[in-house]
């Protein structure tokens, strides 16, 4: 995946407008790939200390446990989760160690994770201009307590970020050039083990379908356009045909849903606008100590700030005393954690400093999506082919839960609001505020007083991953 990344960054966009957002510079030169390196270097070493105080025992973890024990003869459609969870711990567990093959799971997710923040790494170098963005973006989504938790807890989440950046950068290629047919094909298997992972990663499927469509009718002609939309339609074919059979094996969310008549539990109002309690939110609560769970508690809004800027379930927080952490004797069952004064009071400074990234991420999102929007419908773009593409299909990974909440018998209790259900998407939302905010500082006029923004910007950023940092290891 890095020298794909490294690869497939060196290919500058194709579309030219004057109105265009500029094109940075697309290779890394050797202090950004210092700078990267380090970076990657640092999160390997906080996921390694999570790895040894039992970070992967998360939520559901004895829920999948068991399932894996006895598998495949245990696994069945009626699950939440499609198979790959548990083929690939089968892998661990039966050719490399019986005992410690959640450990090496772990460590398989931490590779896989970090080798994917390279590709979003290429894709931040495609959509920002400001250095100083670029790096402050790049520390953010390598450090931010959601992706770094969820990327060693034992759930099939784990394996949506990497999976997301490949599918993401096959689409950027096959927008530069749709005749790329490795690219169909690598982008077809990207997408049919997605959903042989997670369900989610149908809601990819309608935003690169038009990403493509949009792509075949602007650079080919129409004989080639009905060829290569043939390849295209085959393309898709694959991965939906593999949902499409999971569905109809076995409805695994029917026992999730509101039946007819039943109050709904979490309203648009909820999810879309804040309440008086979520001052409460900038104390820090902790989801089991405090019950954040309990219904409108909370607004939807805050419970997702405080759930991806803290270790709100307390799993990279040290373990109990009585627990050894030693190879030997390592233990296979959910426990509860507690989170030390120091560790409190730095993860309250955490909820209340991030909370600028997280109004960012919302309007970035927004403005992206409109900017990708006219970029599609008109021929002179105004963001790169890049953060186009990241939009799209974090919006499609996002839409199934989404617009599904209100539709949920238990949305709170179930933790339909916590991060890992649309893990790469809300990654993706928070590079978007990013983005806006070098998108406005380009067509600001030149002044010390942008300068002095931009590094300032980028120097709260650094607070905020130290923060991060602090109260994961």
């Amino acid at each position: 995946m890095l020298s794909l990344a490294l690869d497939w960054i060196t290919h500058s966009n194709p579309l030219k407008a004057p109105l265009q957002m500029k094109s940075p510079s697309p290779p890394f030169n050797w202090k950004d790939l210092l700078y990267l390196t380090l970076l990657s270097i640092l999160a390997v070493v906080v996921g390694l200390r999570g790895i040894v105080r039992y970070g992967y025992i998360g939520q559901d973890f004895n829920y999948h446990y068991g399932i894996l024990l006895s598998y495949p003869q245990s696994f069945t459609f009626f699950l939440t989760n499609p198979p790959g969870l548990y083929w690939f711990t089968s892998l661990f567990r039966n050719h490399v160690s019986p005992d410690h093959f959640l450990e090496w799971t772990a460590l398989a997710f931490l590779v896989l994770n970090t080798l994917a923040l390279w590709g979003l790494y290429g894709f931040l170098w495609r959509g920002l201009v400001h250095w100083q963005l670029r790096y402050a973006a790049a520390a953010f989504v390598t450090f931010v307590p959601f992706r770094v938790i969820q990327s060693l807890v034992y759930a099939a989440d784990a394996f949506t970020i990497p999976i997301f950046v490949l599918a993401a950068v096959f689409s950027v290629r096959l927008m530069e050039n749709p005749r790329r047919i490795f690219s169909w094909a690598a982008l077809s298997l990207t997408l049919s083990a997605g959903m042989l992972c997670k369900y989610t990663f149908i809601g990819v499927l309608p935003p690169v379908a038009l990403l493509l469509l949009v792509a075949l009718g602007r650079q080919l002609p129409f004989g080639c356009f009905l060829r290569w939309g043939s390849v295209g339609v085959f393309t898709l074919a694959l991965p939906a045909g593999i949902f499409w059979s999971e569905v109809n094996q076995g409805n695994q969310l029917k026992g999730h849903w509101l039946a007819p008549g039943e109050p709904v539990v979490m309203r648009w109002s909820d999810i879309l606008t804040l309440q008086k309690s979520d001052w409460g939110i900038f104390s820090a609560p902790e989801y089991f100590r405090d019950e954040v769970y309990h219904d409108r508690k909370y607004s939807y809004m805050g419970l997702l700030h405080l759930a991806s800027v803290t270790d709100s379930q307390s799993y990279f927080q040290a373990p109990p005393p009585e627990l050894t952490t030693k190879w030997a004797g390592r233990v296979r069952n959910e426990f509860r954690r507690t989170r030390s004064a120091l560790s409190q009071t730095l993860q309250t400074w955490s909820v209340r400093w991030s909370l600028p990234f997280s109004i960012l991420a919302v309007t970035g999102t927004l403005f992206c999506g409109l900017l990708s929007l006219q970029s599609l419908l008109r021929s002179k773009p105004l963001l790169p082919d890049a953060v186009v593409v990241l939009t799209a299909l974090a919006v499609g990974f996002y839409a199934p839960i989404f617009l599904n909440l209100h539709r949920v018998g238990d949305p709170y209790g179930a933790g339909y609001w916590v991060p890992r259900l649309i893990l790469p998407a809300l990654l993706i939302f928070y590079a978007l505020g990013f983005v806006a905010v070098d998108f406005v500082c380009q067509h600001l006029p030149r002044s010390l007083a942008v300068k002095i923004f931009l590094f300032t910007f980028a120097g709260y950023t650094f607070v905020s991953c130290g923060l991060f940092v602090s109260f994961l290891v």
